[in-house]
């Protein structure tokens, strides 16, 4: 595996900002689109969408040929969620609701082979590429490559934070501002003060601990204000990307034609 993800960081470009979305139903055809149009990362969306092994596979697959790191948010820090994903092939893992250092350290422990972790091992599976290569290199490739995602997005994760931040190898944290939003009783008001407030303690804790710091916008106006605020990695869901093109040629084709 080449996590092109995590190489652009490693390889000295440590400011690099990447750019992803998050795609909640099964097509390979828009993950090549994502690709094609110049993203760095897809999130398959296991959490919230409606997919089958296969179709995380076949999407997986579509990534890798188009160019394009392939990540899947799992539903939970379940290590059997964990493992689905990382065997079909996908180059890191989100893990949603994450509030406790022993949740963070489940984690990792899931993702990583042994003695870092207690992945389970099955060389015949996709992504230890159905056992023609050797065996440790294999191992040493899967532990250095594979992106550790966990989502900060309740206020008990907020409260946790300085615990959490103590696990080791963790790649990033992933603000989810409108599940953080509910959490405080604010009804998915993600520009509420106090929302915004939490999230910059959630950045000043991040790069405390030294791990990158990602977040989830509605468009590219967010994307590069939260950029600007000092994010590493943003994401869109898809389909605020289709919604806003529909309603752009919905809009403007028929404005001239409309009753004033």
């Amino acid at each position: 595996m080449n996590n092109k993800m995590k190489r652009v960081w490693a390889d000295g470009a440590s400011c690099y900002k990447v750019l992803g979305a998050f795609i909640g139903f099964p097509s390979t055809p828009l993950v090549e689109m994502c690709a094609y149009n110049g993203l760095d990362v897809v999130v398959i969306d296991n959490e919230h969408g409606l997919f089958s092994d296969e179709q995380v596979e076949y999407m997986v697959m579509a990534a890798e040929a188009a160019g394009i790191t392939p990540l899947v948010r799992v539903v939970s820090a379940d290590p059997f969620h964990v493992l689905k994903a990382l065997d079909r092939g996908a180059h890191g893992v989100h893990v949603p609701q994450i509030d406790s250092k022993s949740l963070a350290e489940q984690v990792v422990e899931a993702i990583k082979y042994p003695p870092r972790g207690k992945r389970g091992a099955a060389f015949s599976m996709r992504a230890a590429r159905y056992g023609t290569i050797p065996t440790d290199q294999y191992l040493e490739e899967a532990n250095r490559e594979t992106f550790v995602c966990i989502h900060i997005e309740s206020i008990k994760a907020v409260e946790n934070l300085s615990e959490i931040a103590s696990v080791r190898d963790i790649d990033a944290w992933y603000i989810g501002p409108t599940d953080l939003s509910v959490s405080m009783g604010l009804k998915g008001d993600i520009y509420h003060p106090e929302l915004l407030a939490a999230v910059d303690v959630i950045k000043r804790e991040a790069q405390r601990a030294g791990v990158r710091l990602g977040i989830h916008v509605k468009d590219a106006v967010g994307a590069r204000d939260r950029f600007e605020w000092g994010a590493n990695y943003v994401c869109l869901t898809v389909t605020s990307l289709i919604n806003r093109a529909f309603h752009d040629y919905n809009t403007q084709s028929r404005q001239l034609f409309e009753p004033s």
